[in-house]
């Protein structure tokens, strides 16, 4: 395994450096391009200088006349300014090659400056150092080989041009040692700077490949992270966030959560526990967020980007589906509560019948008295604990469901007729209204009607009233917020006071002397299994609220719903 993992790493970096080198090219091609295009600009800016001392005269100054010959001196002043325009275009257009277009120019600059130095007098006139400059430049393109090739020639140049002034111009001034130390100066220069240009082109290439080979790492993480299940929000110090990958947008109901979006603003209860988490990060709480508009409850995670930094550090918010955090918990939860409950159905069971039975038999035989009214506390309280086991067994019994697609207005009005036949009440003391007409759901169809028995059941239990002033109302549709479909199960008992809202879907817990306090948990776990959601509503009226958030069936049916259940089933 672990050569394996080698192996592929090594393939990896093997790839990388080869595409970096295959990539590197093109883009050291553009930047020598720009480093041509500067370089001309220089070169026109030098034919201009030349131009401005001729046209007024300046050159004057620091020429002797006798020296002087002004036609040559415009003449190619001008033809040195009109081949910087024609350098211009062709390096705009990247014709001809780089190679080719720095040798054309290195010798233009040559015999235009030789015969500038011509005009001016020779060597001694100070023009001729520019060669220095024009040549130099050329190991910044070209091999150290053709550098010092094009060097050697402007040093031959430079000494055939002092020649031919020494033999066909008398008046000039003998200066071969000047030309001589000149040509060793720009041979000298170009060398030196061909080394150079050398490494400062090899370091070029290793920051370039070090530059792509992070860029391809960044893109990597940032692929990963917006691709992860789990939600990722950057919040900076000042609590705006920088970053949202799709599985936060999609947890927190939004198609986009632009950059230096106000989480405060945005996201009022997430920043609330933000707020708290850096108020004591020590005591986190583990509740989840509770979210409105039938979207998931949210369990959020924090973690600074820079401990070091304290809270001036930026911070990481991860964002877990709390549903599926929670079916996670209650698998591994009922797996070992099944196995613990498979004994329990031998050591438990078998002797709490043998106790009912002795009971009953004991009821039978005590007509009156106090003995009676024990036996009836007996026979009361193993009625009871036989419950607890019953439920204990079906939930850890409970399978998961299967979902398919329901219309809930039909199927609805069939649950009606058989809630209210068992339970002696009239067909009008539920109502049922359901808009859009056609809503459907997806959810398993004998899970849904346990669920509904349930709620309908404490409805009627916990009413404190006759059963034929007992009403319950049956709501639902789509959200408007969310195009979720949902229904809400109304009563019009005394309701339920916050603190007992708070846990009425915890095992065990029950306000009724009778109760098990299993009934709510099994119908939440239940509902969850199948990826729905059940709430507590608070009524200001009065009367008891359960809300339970569907997911949308497809109207193309099959496919869809068979994906689902393969997600269900991971």
């Amino acid at each position: 395994m672990h050569s394996a993992v080698h192996s592929i790493c090594a393939t990896g970096n093997k790839a990388i450096k080869t595409t970096a080198n295959t990539a590197d090219n093109p883009e050291q091609h553009n930047r020598s391009w720009q480093y041509l295009r500067l370089f001309n600009y220089y070169r026109g800016a030098l034919s201009c200088f030349f131009l401005v001392l001729y046209l007024n005269g300046w050159t004057e100054l620091f020429i002797r006349p006798e020296d002087y010959d002004p036609i040559l001196f415009f003449l190619t002043s001008v033809a040195y300014t009109l081949s910087f325009i024609l350098f211009t275009v062709t390096i705009y257009l990247h014709k001809p090659g780089l190679d080719l277009q720095v040798i054309l120019q290195t010798c233009v600059d040559t015999v235009a400056i030789i015969l500038l130095m011509h005009a001016s007098g020779g060597v001694l006139s100070g023009i001729g150092m520019l060669l220095i400059i024009n040549v130099s430049m050329t190991s910044l393109f070209l091999p150290r080989r053709t550098t010092l090739f094009l060097a050697a020639t402007t040093s031959l140049a430079l000494l055939g041009e002092h020649i031919y002034s020494q033999l066909m111009l008398p008046h000039y001034r003998e200066a071969y040692v000047q030309t001589g130390l000149l040509g060793i100066l720009i041979f000298s220069f170009a060398y030196t700077t061909s080394i150079y240009a050398r490494r400062l082109r090899e370091s070029e290439q290793i920051i370039s490949e070090r530059s792509r080979e992070l860029r391809s790492v960044v893109q990597m993480n940032e692929h990963i992270i917006r691709n992860m299940r789990t939600g990722i929000l950057v919040v900076d110090t000042d609590g705006y966030i920088q970053m949202a990958n799709n599985a936060a947008e999609s947890l927190l109901g939004h198609r986009h959560i632009p950059h230096h979006t106000s989480l405060k603003q945005a996201f009022p209860d997430l920043h609330a526990r933000y707020t708290d988490w850096k108020a004591n990060t020590a005591a986190v709480p583990v509740k989840p967020v509770q979210q409105s508009h039938g979207l998931p409850d949210i369990q959020p995670g924090f973690s600074r980007i820079n401990p070091e930094e304290g809270n001036n550090s930026s911070t990481l918010i991860f964002i877990e589906d709390a549903t599926q955090l929670n079916q996670r918990f209650q698998q591994v939860r009922l797996a070992s509560l099944g196995r613990l409950t498979a004994s329990i159905a031998h050591e438990i069971r078998n002797p709490l019948a043998a106790i009912q039975h002795a009971s009953q038999l004991l009821d039978e035989a005590v007509q009156q008295g106090p003995d009676k009214k024990l036996t009836g506390i007996n026979n009361t309280q193993a009625q009871r604990l036989n419950g607890v086991v019953e439920n204990v067994l079906q939930l850890s019994r409970q399978q998961r469901g299967t979902p398919e697609a329901i219309e809930l207005l039909p199927w609805l009005k069939t649950f009606r007729e058989e809630y209210t036949s068992s339970k002696g009440l009239d067909l009008q003391q539920v109502r049922i209204q359901i808009h859009p007409a056609d809503t459907r759901v997806l959810f398993d169809s004998s899970q849904l009607h346990q669920v509904m028995w349930n709620l309908c059941g404490n409805a009627v239990n916990h009413s404190n009233m006759d059963k034929r002033n007992i009403m319950i109302s049956i709501n639902g549709g789509e959200s408007e917020e969310s195009d979720q479909p949902f229904i809400d199960i109304i009563d019009n008992g005394p309701g339920i006071d916050a603190e007992t809202a708070q846990q009425i879907f915890d095992p065990f817990f029950t306000t009724s002397n009778g109760g098990t306090g299993l009934g709510l948990y099994i119908t939440k776990e239940v509902t969850e299994s199948n990826r729905a959601k059940i709430r507590h509503i608070a009524l200001p009226a009065g009367g008891t609220c359960f809300r339970i958030y569907f997911l949308q069936a497809p109207q193309n049916g099959g496919d869809t719903v068979a994906m689902l259940n393969s997600e269900l089933s991971h």
